[in-house]
């Protein structure tokens, strides 16, 4: 009898234990962030983050179902014989784990005319557009290594390309579009450095061709330095151009301070801030600030968008009255304005406010460009001081 209700009892604590394995089992299930719901909530294409996911940056593969160009042309919509998808690519251009669809459009027509599209939500029925750039005389459209929206079109309005035939038209102006979560869409951008690139989309061309084993001169932080302190746009100094490290510049780094000395009279020295491209240890060397002690630009500061004319405030070394001159280079490193900055002290340390005027020619937005201050050497006339401001410029013609 007791062996009976042994069994029984035995019986029934397995099946108690069965039950709350399985309990427990779909419980766990049925946890936010966990199994099967952690892999929906990463696929869902919601623009929530996932502190536990690590984002690839650069192109992404399109999920299959959203990847072609034909799939787009009725969301876009594009019309036959006018305009169609060219391309389309995918990015966490967000910043978070959801991806995003950049769709281009081009059109039939002299410069083939490209908008740019992007879109979020990508595989649900309605995608929702976040951002439309129209009307690209000969456009392209990219996504950076930094996540951001990269084009390029021509400028008709530029040196290069005013009264050319479309057929001689070149692609000159490149812009850089990243995500703001304030404007809820993707916000014009500053590349930090300009030199040997101005913009981002430049600066990936060149990456690449270093890739390729071409101008590896770039991969090294004093050649770089050596090749600003002695390109004519900028400080124009003799090739006998000496470089020291002042801090980083090695192998590893991704940051560096190379001090360049003029081999001229009064041995000048100025220091150039240097960064590695998207800080890659692989990346080539731009780059982003030049300065000397006691010079500076104050207003406007880096990546200010400003407009002709602009009034300029900073310090410099006055002699007689004079610090030296300010100048406006557009993204090609044309100059595009100047003046001349008057100290408030005869000699020595000095502030200055001053006025300067500069024609921008690109009508359809902001372009990137550079505020240089230089001051020059009473011994024989080359640039003893210098400080810079990268900017982007609004369109100042008529």
């Amino acid at each position: 009898m007791r062996k009976g209700i042994f069994q029984l009892y035995a019986h029934s604590m397995s099946g108690s234990i069965v039950l709350v394995l399985l309990v427990f089992i779909l419980s766990a299930c049925n946890t936010p962030g966990q199994g099967t719901n952690q892999t929906a909530s990463t696929n869902d294409n919601n623009s929530s983050s996932n502190p536990t996911t690590t984002i690839q940056t650069g192109p992404q593969s399109c999920p299959a179902a959203v990847s072609s160009t034909t799939y787009w042309d009725p969301i876009v919509p594009t019309q036959t014989d006018i305009n169609h998808v060219a391309q389309v690519t995918c990015a966490h251009l967000l910043g978070n784990s959801s991806i995003q669809a950049l769709i281009t459009v081009q059109a039939t027509g002299p410069g083939a005319p490209l908008d740019v599209y992007v879109y979020d939500h990508i595989t649900t029925p309605n995608p929702n557009r976040i951002f439309l750039l129209q009307d690209l005389y000969k456009g392209e459209a990219k996504i950076s290594g930094y996540d951001t929206l990269m084009t390029g079109e021509v400028n008709q309005n530029s040196l290069a390309n005013k009264n050319q035939s479309s057929n001689n038209m070149t692609v000159d102006l490149y812009r850089e579009f990243q995500w703001s979560p304030d404007a809820n869409t993707l916000v014009p951008v500053a590349f930090p450095g300009f030199f040997p690139d101005m913009t981002r989309y430049q600066a990936e061309n060149d990456q690449q061709q270093v890739n390729q084993g071409h101008e590896p001169w770039k991969l090294s932080a004093t050649s770089v330095a050596h090749a600003f302190a002695t390109d004519t746009t900028f400080l124009s100094w003799p090739p006998d151009t000496r470089t020291t490290v002042i801090s980083g510049g090695g192998k590893s780094d991704t940051n560096a301070v190379i001090a360049v000395k003029n081999s001229g009279p009064g041995n000048r020295v100025i220091d150039v801030k240097m960064s590695r491209l998207e800080g890659k240890t692989n990346g080539i060397w731009i780059v982003t600030g030049a300065s000397s002690p006691n010079f500076a630009i104050n207003t406007p500061a880096n990546n200010d968008r400003i407009n002709s004319p602009i009034t300029v405030k900073g310090t410099g070394i006055a002699f007689e009255g004079h610090i030296g001159k300010l100048m406006v280079l557009d993204s090609h490193y044309n100059q595009i304005g100047q003046s001349n900055v008057p100290g408030t002290n005869g000699n020595g340390t000095s502030s200055f406010s001053t006025k300067l005027s500069f024609n921008s020619t690109f009508k359809n937005g902001l372009e990137e460009g550079l505020i240089e201050l230089y001051g020059y050497s009473n011994a024989d006339g080359s640039i003893a001081n210098a400080a810079m401001s990268k900017v982007m410029l609004m369109y100042s013609g008529s």
